[in-house]
C-alpha cells in the first residue's frame, strides 16, 4: 500500500478551496456561438420536369462537346431565424446536390457525377438580432442514376459585428 506524503492532504485541501472559489466566477457568454435556426419550405421539396436549361459535357479529341438538358428542377425557400440577440451579415450561400434513395445519399460509382445548377434570391444580406430572413432557390439537376430523388445541402456563411465568421447548413430532401 502506498503512503501519502505528509503535505499531500494540505495540497488537496488547498486545491479544493481554490476550485470552489473559481467555480463561482462566471465567464462572459461566448461570442463565438451561432444561434441561428434554418428551416426549408416545402420539406420535402418536389421534383418537376425541367425544360430549356442545359449544361455542357466537354468532349475530347475523339468526342465533341455535348449539350444536355437538365431533366429535373426543384424550388424551395430556406428560412433563417437568429435567436441569440446578435445581428449578422449573410456572407455566402452554397449548395450541393447528391443523388439519394429514401433520403439516403447514394454515392455514384465508376466516376459518375451529379450535374446541377442553381439560382438563389435573398430578401437581403443582413439578419437583425432576433430577426429573420429567407433565401429562395431554384435548382436544376441531372443524376447518374437518372432518378429525381436527391438531397440538396445548403450552406450559409455569416459574420457578426466583431468579424467572427460562422457557417450553418441544412439538408433539403427532394422526393416524389
Amino acid at each position: 500500500m502506498r503512503r501519502m506524503p505528509p503535505a499531500a492532504p494540505l495540497i488537496v485541501a488547498a486545491s479544493l478551496v481554490a476550485a470552489s472559489l473559481l467555480g463561482g466566477c462566471s465567464a462572459p457568454t461566448s461570442a463565438t456561438t451561432l444561434e441561428v435556426t434554418l428551416s426549408a419550405v416545402p420539406d420535402p421539396a418536389l421534383p418537376q420536369a425541367s425544360t430549356g436549361v442545359t449544361y455542357t459535357v466537354k468532349g475530347d479529341d475523339t468526342h465533341p462537346d455535348e449539350t444536355i438538358t437538365y431533366p429535373w428542377k426543384t424550388s424551395f425557400t430556406v428560412n433563417i431565424k437568429e435567436t441569440g440577440g446578435r445581428a449578422l451579415d449573410i456572407t455566402s450561400v452554397n449548395l450541393r446536390v447528391q443523388q439519394a434513395s429514401g433520403g439516403i445519399v447514394i454515392t455514384p460509382s465508376g466516376g459518375a457525377v451529379e450535374y446541377y445548377k442553381f439560382n438563389s434570391s435573398a430578401s437581403g444580406n443582413q439578419l437583425n438580432a432576433n430577426g429573420s430572413a429567407s433565401v429562395g432557390f431554384e435548382v436544376w439537376y441531372d443524376l447518374p442514376n437518372e432518378g429525381r430523388e436527391a438531397l440538396v445541402s445548403v450552406s450559409l456563411g455569416f459574420k457578426d459585428d466583431d468579424s467572427n465568421s460562422y457557417a450553418k447548413s441544412i439538408d433539403v430532401k427532394v422526393a416524389p
